[in-house]
């Protein structure tokens, strides 16, 4: 009698981590969907479904098997497997385009489930895939894991989007997905292109609930050899695809800066903007460069995939941005109350003179900064847990907002706190900071 096999970690697909490594996201699981991949997964139990990635195989043990991840016909076909036995897609990868790492990309649809879509209105949702290349993973993923979402999916290569289309038709999901040749390789959004496929506005006049990108990451094959140098151990893949895959004039900081430039030419036709970064000073950059184009929230995560790190940075130009908290104290009373909790929560606080700022009723404003979100139950649970803030400087502060303490009408014993956000932050942050001053005031 033959011994069980003991379940293999999951592979990565195309990822150059060792298969012993598990991916985590700072981001739950959805783990009512349907589709999914497993936390373990069993090459030979795989090729028993898929026969293809059986001449592949390549035995560690008696119970035990993998596969060569440098050899890549073996990962192409591997992925080709890992899509049919999970998610029931049967797709086409062909030798000289980019094989998707099913993991990565997946990781970055249940961000967006878990971080995007829950603050979307219920219903059917659009989203636009940027390059979505000839395997057309992000739309094929998506409307499996996705159920809700339709998908358009745009490139600039004629063949990818041939291919793409033919993935598409062969799953029989072209009532939900649709693929664009974008003929402009100077316009990421192209939605007023000749014949795009727009989704009809919904109620706010939004056509696309969100966008997504994985962007061409390098400026130059010199680039990426150098940065593979810089990596510990030797890379365990040989990545194959079109140089318009990886490659883009000026890397990805240049491509993402110009995302960024037509976003804010879109605005609120697609209500939430993202897009995956390779590098963590891109993202530094690009965080920055929201915040003086006027973004009402921005917002990041990290996804790591065995040896890889890649970030998710998402903007939109909806939200609230000002919220006002009535006080019974006097103006003097809230004055020092608010000046003193703040300080408890290592706000740093400075006056501005701003004589053109928009506030109804006047007041002295101060310009309001937090390195940490400390008012957050998920802030004090980590810092008991570990025994140390956690913020990445590198990547600036969490929240900045402007504060003003003012009477309220013609009382003496009532006053008003108005907190205004600062543009490229987080509306939900300030929403937070507000919910916690309100039950620090109003304790009853």
């Amino acid at each position: 009698m033959s011994q069980p096999q003991e379940p293999t970690k999951r592979p990565l697909s195309a990822s150059p981590s060792p298969p012993n490594k598990r991916a985590r996201t700072d981001q739950p699981d959805n783990s009512s969907q349907h589709y999914d991949l497993p936390d373990e997964i069993s090459y030979r139990a795989v090729a028993d479904k898929y026969a293809e990635l059986k001449p592949y195989l390549v035995s560690e043990s008696s119970q035990r098997s993998t596969i060569d991840f440098k050899n890549p016909d073996a990962v192409r076909v591997l992925n080709q497997a890992l899509l049919s036995v999970y998610f029931d897609l049967r797709i086409h990868l062909p030798s000289n385009s980019l094989c998707p790492t099913i993991a990565n990309r997946l990781n970055y649809i249940k961000w967006l489930s878990a971080s995007i879509i829950p603050e979307l209105t219920p219903g059917p949702l659009t989203g636009l895939d940027i390059g979505t290349g000839a395997s057309c993973i992000y739309p094929l993923l998506g409307a499996r894991y996705l159920p809700q979402c339709k998908f358009v999916g745009t490139d600039i290569n004629e063949e990818s989007v041939a291919i793409a289309s033919q993935n598409v038709d062969q799953n029989e999901l072209h009532d939900r997905i649709k693929v664009f040749l974008n003929t402009d390789r100077h316009t990421t959004l192209p939605l007023d292109a000749l014949e795009f496929p727009l989704p009809n506005a919904d109620i706010e006049g939004s056509n696309f609930a969100f966008c997504m990108c994985n962007p061409p990451f390098y400026e130059s094959i010199d680039e990426r050899l150098r940065l593979r140098q810089m990596k510990r151990g030797a890379p365990s893949l040989n990545t194959i695809a079109k140089d318009d895959e990886l490659y883009t004039d000026g890397g990805e900081e240049s491509f993402l800066s110009r995302l960024v430039d037509e976003s804010v030419l879109c605005a609120k036709r697609i209500k939430w903007y993202t897009t995956m970064v390779g590098k963590k000073n891109t993202l530094a950059l690009l965080k920055t460069k929201l915040r003086g184009a006027g973004a009402k929230q921005v917002r990041d995560g990290v996804l790591i995939q065995g040896r890889t790190t890649r970030w998710v940075l998402a903007w939109s130009f909806f939200g609230q941005s000002r919220f006002c908290l009535d006080s019974p104290q006097t103006l003097s009373e809230c004055m020092t109350w608010f000046g003193a909790t703040i300080k408890e929560m290592n706000i740093d606080a400075v006056p501005v003179e701003d004589q053109g700022y928009d506030y109804i009723g006047g007041g002295n404003w101060l310009l309001c900064t937090a390195m940490e979100r400390t008012w957050t139950r998920k802030w004090r649970r980590q810092v008991k847990s570990v025994g140390v803030e956690l913020n990445d400087a590198e990547l600036g502060p969490a929240l900045r907002f402007r504060a003003s303490v003012t009477s309220a009408g013609s009382s003496d014993n009532a006053s008003s706190i108005c907190l205004s956000l600062e543009p490229g932050f987080e509306s939900s942050d300030l929403m937070g900071l507000y919910n916690n001053l309100r039950r620090k005031l109003q304790p009853s």
